[in-house]
């Protein structure tokens, strides 16, 4: 008899241990995993849509005509501690074309600083080498990849020392130049 209890617990920690996960596997199918985040100032997939925006950024946003014939929702955002401004901007049909992060500065070269250290984490990200040390500093930079490009540029003007950092779909990317 106790020979025959003994199998008993045998076959239900059998069944516990292989048996059971089984079972219960099929209770986490059918979630869809989320998709990664755009860019690294922003939870924001392709997949959003204008009411996820506002429901992760909130209320507090100013809004004018995107590039993409929809509309551009600004909020201010602060990234690797700098206050600046994120952009969200739609197509005409609502879907997210581009998400880009813009800040300001009084010294151009605060904003040329920050440019290299964007251009060094975007570089480590893609496995790109940095352009040609021995040719002049531009003002812009492009990754062109197949989950959409990034752009990095600097406006430096006497009034207006500015950078942008945004990351676009892939409807809206262009391949690069040969």
């Amino acid at each position: 008899m106790k020979s025959s209890n003994k199998k008993i617990k045998l076959l239900k920690s059998v069944f516990l241990v292989l048996l059971l996960p089984a079972l219960l596997l099929p209770i986490g199918c059918g979630k869809e995993n989320p998709a990664p985040p755009v860019a690294p100032f922003s939870e924001a997939s392709w997949q959003y849509t204008l009411e996820d925006v506002l429901s992760y950024e909130g209320e507090g946003y100013t809004t004018y005509d995107s590039v993409y014939g929809g509309t551009c929702y600004t909020y201010p955002k602060i990234y690797q501690e700098r206050q600046g401004t994120i952009k969200y901007m739609f197509d005409g049909e609502e879907r997210l074309m581009c998400v880009a992060w813009t800040c300001a500065a009084d010294e151009e070269q605060e904003l040329y600083d920050f440019y290299s250290q964007i251009e060094e984490s975007v570089d480590a990200i893609t496995n790109e080498d940095k352009p040609d040390p021995d040719k002049p500093l531009t003002s812009g930079r492009v990754w062109y990849r197949e989950e959409g490009n990034i752009i990095l540029s600097l406006m430096i003007t006497s009034d207006l020392k500015v950078l942008q950092y945004g990351y676009l779909h892939p409807d809206v990317s262009s391949p690069p130049k040969e």
